[in-house]
């Protein structure tokens, strides 16, 4: 709801409403719509940017109206219309809805929403169109007579314009749910600072707040201060807290795939200061927020990785309401009407909801791996990934708080707007958490987008959270950063889940089925067509990118794990000559990653046979094409002297082995087997090594049996 702090400002508001509605109504008159003061049905309640307070039974946020009948009798709504178009008032046209006296029914200002395979509200009302700050609204009668309107006045996010019937329009009457706090931020009041640094400590301290003058109200939990701060009065004791009893790490239930598991023991605990100043006219300054380490062991477990820690709203990431990290409200809402042969990874839970909505505000706080505090700033974080967003370890991405902003601009050399925090999916998460990274490193100087990442222990609200892998996101502004094309004109396509409809973008859509149709339609076998494919495709790059899929026995990348991008319009750049190119990325289900140790060799020679590939959109057809033959057998047979040999690969799985070794035995103890060992872990890496040991044989094989002449 709207908040005021001020009673007469409040009270000015709200007549400028009545005024508002008043001039309006003359205004209709005037330019010829039928109009009059209704005696029953009126808007009640506007919501034009409802970003997470409500939502519809299967959990999307849309904007919304509420219609009130103030009467003792029913109406029958049938005929009556809304609008944001004087001009257009039927835009949506209520069907027949009893509406009993009292009562109050909510109209979305949206498109229905479909998740998935077909989830959506079936049962609601949804009008079509959205709305803006200063948009009009009209409600009309079935005859056509505008019974009531409002114009909305500039609005913040989870706000709504509130009205009664009878006299006392424009009083603040009972909201629909909203818990928008009343909370002022004004950047005329300073931040508090703090009297230590974020980073490490070998020893407890006490920490010194000013607030200049103003009073502070801090939280040592990862709690917001604007909600549930202390006040400050006395330097603040910042221990090391690991002791302590698990908090967000026992939360749940965060999967309705994997088992639930809480670990039985208290988990590693950064201390997480968040502190706000409030000035003598209430308003709040911006927070402040440091992340403390404190002791030998926290510094020991963090030592040799990069550390991340993000804080963010605990509600935001873990109540049935808002959290983005849990099964919800979502969840609740709609399991019962799960059918039994769902896929389980694919239905809706809070977890799985995508777009801006479910994303959340942050800090974030990267060390190095010597400690060395490198980056603090603000952004946004969302639940990434496809079934990766099942397991119980989530990853992330960390977005800018801006348009034109980088996340830790410079921690890659040309990095993209995003980062990505990442397992090993569902595949490789327990088992090396590094197959993804060690392939992208081997095929990093290949004719193809390889993403670079580093080996990262993440604590979330100051809990130990686990190892990751903090990557390059793919997207637009990373082919920007890499390739010097500028990001709005790239075109990207990731092919799994890529419907016809993707909104707004039908040109690059076409551009995609232009090749796409063209290596269906023709025999690429013959060498005119096959150098006419040649002219829409970056040769080098297709070559390179079949080459990886098949070293490394990726039976996901050709369905489900394939992106390929071009510009968009043809430039002076070096990459702005309209060909595609293709992209490396997730990587886990590759190197053997289902066999156990000792079985590896078996586990390479059948996955030579890689019936996948005969999936991909052009090999099939490429494949009767000698030339096309000749060009895959030499590059891979260079490869396989070079990057891919394992003298070249065996130091790169030397370095993950030393890198993830100990982090991956915390986080496994962390998210799945209190008693994971080390040897466990060599174990699952020897695996790795035994495919490479046997791998250029084997393609060896294969290049003589399936691609030669």
């Amino acid at each position: 709801m709207i908040c005021y702090t001020n009673p007469v400002k409040k009270d000015r508001f709200f007549i400028s409403v009545i005024i508002t509605s008043v001039i309006m109504a003359l205004i209709i008159t005037f330019i010829g719509l039928k109009t009059y003061a209704s005696p029953g049905l009126y808007i009640s309640e506007v919501c034009p940017h409802n970003d997470d307070a409500i939502y519809d039974s299967v959990g999307f946020h849309h904007d919304f109206i509420i219609l009130t009948n103030p009467l003792s009798v029913p109406i029958d709504l049938k005929g009556y219309g809304l609008s944001d178009d004087s001009t257009q008032l039927n835009k949506f046209i209520f069907p027949e809805v009893m509406l009993n006296g009292g009562e109050s029914v909510t109209v979305w200002a949206d498109e229905k929403t479909v998740f998935g395979d077909g989830y959506a509200d079936d049962e609601a009302l949804f009008a079509g169109f959205r709305l803006n700050d200063h948009d009009y609204l009209y409600l009309s009668d079935p005859n056509g007579l505008v019974i009531d309107s409002l114009r909305l006045p500039q609005m913040k996010r989870n706000t709504s314009v509130l009205r009664s019937h009878a006299g006392d329009r424009g009083k603040k009457g009972a909201s629909s749910g909203l818990d928008a706090p009343d909370i002022m931020v004004s950047d005329s009041v300073k931040p508090p600072e703090f009297s230590a640094s974020s980073g490490y400590y070998e020893e407890p301290f006490f920490l010194s707040i000013d607030g200049g003058g103003n009073t502070v109200y801090f939280t040592v939990d990862a709690g917001s201060p604007y909600t549930s701060g202390m006040q400050y009065g006395e330097a603040v004791p910042v221990t090391d807290r690991s002791i302590l009893d698990n908090y967000y790490s026992a939360l749940g239930p965060v999967s309705v795939t994997a088992d639930p598991y809480i670990p039985a023991e208290p988990v590693s605990k950064a201390t997480v200061i968040r502190a706000v100043a409030q000035g003598d006219d209430g308003t709040f300054s911006r927070e402040a927020v440091a992340v403390y380490f404190v002791g030998e062991e926290i510094r020991r477990i963090c030592e040799g990785s990069y550390t991340l820690s993000i804080v963010s709203d605990p509600q935001g990431l873990f109540s049935g309401k808002r959290g983005i990290y849990v099964t919800g409200n979502v969840w609740d809402m709609n399991k019962d009407r799960i059918p039994d042969d769902a896929d389980l990874h694919e239905v809706p839970v809070n977890y799985n909801m995508r777009g801006s909505d479910w994303r959340r505000e942050a800090r974030f706080t990267l060390f190095d791996p010597n400690g060395v505090c490198l980056y603090e700033e603000d952004g946004l974080i969302n639940i990434r990934g496809g079934y990766s967003r099942s397991v119980i370890q989530k990853g992330f991405n960390l977005r800018p708080a801006a348009a034109g902003q980088k996340v830790f601009d410079g921690l890659f050399d040309n990095n993209g707007d995003i980062i990505a925090v990442r397992t090993g999916g569902e595949t490789d998460v327990y088992s090396t958490n590094f197959r993804d990274a060690l392939d992208s490193r081997i095929a990093e100087n290949l004719n193809l987008s390889a993403q670079r990442s580093y080996c990262c222990q993440v604590y979330l609200d100051g809990e130990y959270w686990g190892c990751y892998n903090l990557q390059e996101h793919l997207d637009e502004t990373f082919v920007e950063a890499r390739y010097s094309v500028p990001a709005d004109n790239v075109n990207l396509i990731r092919l799994y889940g890529m419907p016809e409809a993707v909104s707004g973008r039908q040109k690059d859509l076409a551009q995609y089925h232009e090749v796409k149709d063209f290596a269906d339609g023709h025999d690429l076998g013959e060498e005119e067509y096959y150098l006419e494919f040649c002219d829409m495709v970056d040769m080098d790059s297709l070559i390179d990118y079949y080459c990886t899929q098949l070293f490394f026995g990726n039976t996901d990348g050709y369905i489900y794990n394939n992106a390929m991008w071009r510009s968009r319009e043809t430039g002076s750049g070096s990459y702005e000559d309209g060909k595609w190119r293709f992209l490396l990325f997730d990587l886990d289900n590759t190197d053997a990653y289902g066999a156990s140790d000792g079985a590896a060799e078996a586990a390479v020679d059948p996955f030579t046979e890689l019936t996948w590939i005969d999936s991909d959109q052009f090999y099939p057809n490429l494949s009767h094409n000698a030339s096309f033959r000749k060009r895959l057998r030499d590059r891979l047979n260079e490869l396989l002297a070079g990057d891919f040999s394992y003298e070249a690969v065996r130091p790169v799985i030397d370095e993950f082995e030393a890198t993830y070794s100990d982090a991956m035995v915390l986080s496994v103890r962390r998210f799945h087997d209190p008693y994971f060992t080390k040897e466990q872990y060599a174990r699952n890496v020897r695996v790795v090594r035994d495919f490479f040991k046997a791998r250029g044989y084997y393609m060896s094989k294969y290049l003589q049996e399936h691609v030669g002449d």
